[in-house]
């Protein structure tokens, strides 16, 4: 789920607000996944323990210099509720607000020298854990995560991207990384959804691979995308992503916003 991004859209959506699950599910209508243990952590702490996780994060917050950015960043709490106060507190200090480990799984981002971090937001907390407590987090495999998946369905998927060049690739979100074959295994994944009737939304990099393996089954567009990660101003350009969708555009919500968008062609050449 990365930052999750769509889910906090859905919760400022009014049309999206009431969501509830079809009387044929069990489950809850807004279903999050990811591998990263930690991340997942962090969301389950706020949606149950709330209160909890406010309280920590004011602790935290009366110390925010580099030599206690380091510190936790070496720490390794066993409490959920202090591991989902550390990532909050490492990903409001660390460079950039990037999350990054090394082949142990340690996170390795440097120290951001962030002028004015705000460790602890308790509206904003609050509000977000109004939101989750309607949404069921998951971890571990996308695979998994996907298995009961049916039509009527729409699923996003946000994978590790497909680096555009070959030095590109510096940035593990887990420790066992995401290669190319894993983005095959994905599109395998993709056709099964379709096949199912579910409708899948998909986001990866604008390279000539990703229209490879999904351009056959997936209708993709170019989006232009802000760039806040990078050593240099010139670096945190904007850039073309790859959005793509297994449905028609005239099915969106909104089929304008397709419109405008860079239609891209199937690419074959690998």
């Amino acid at each position: 789920m990365g930052g999750a991004a769509v889910t906090w859209a859905l919760a400022t959506d009014q049309a999206s607000v009431n969501l509830r699950a079809p009387k044929n599910k069990t489950r809850r209508p807004v279903i999050l996944n990811d591998a990263n243990c930690d991340l997942v952590t962090t969301y389950r702490v706020i949606q149950e323990d709330t209160e909890a996780l406010i309280a920590m994060l004011h602790h935290l917050e009366r110390d925010t210099s580099e030599s206690a950015y380091y510190a936790l960043r070496a720490s390794e709490p066993t409490d959920h509720i202090e591991r989902a106060g550390r990532i909050i507190f490492l990903n409001q200090l660390g460079f950039n607000g990037l999350y990054r480990v090394n082949g142990k799984g340690k996170i390795n981002v440097s120290y951001g020298k962030v002028q004015k971090a705000t460790i602890c937001d308790p509206a904003v907390i609050r509000a977000c854990a109004r939101w989750l407590r309607k949404v069921e987090v998951r971890s571990g495999s996308y695979v998994s995560a996907l298995s009961d998946a049916m039509a009527g369905d729409v699923v996003y998927l946000d994978p590790p991207y497909i680096p555009l060049t070959r030095t590109a690739n510096f940035s593990n979100y887990t420790p066992d990384g995401f290669l190319e074959m894993d983005q095959w295994a994905l599109v395998g994944v993709v056709k099964g959804l379709i096949a199912r009737g579910v409708r899948v939304m998909f986001s990866n990099s604008n390279a000539q691979l990703t229209r490879s393996i999904f351009g056959t089954d997936l209708n993709l567009f170019a989006v232009a995308a802000a760039r806040k990660i990078g050593a240099t101003q010139s670096s945190r350009a904007s850039v073309k992503e790859v959005f793509g969708i297994s449905y028609a555009p005239s099915m969106s919500r909104n089929p304008a916003a397709l419109a405008c968008l860079e239609r891209l062609t199937f690419s074959s050449a690998h």
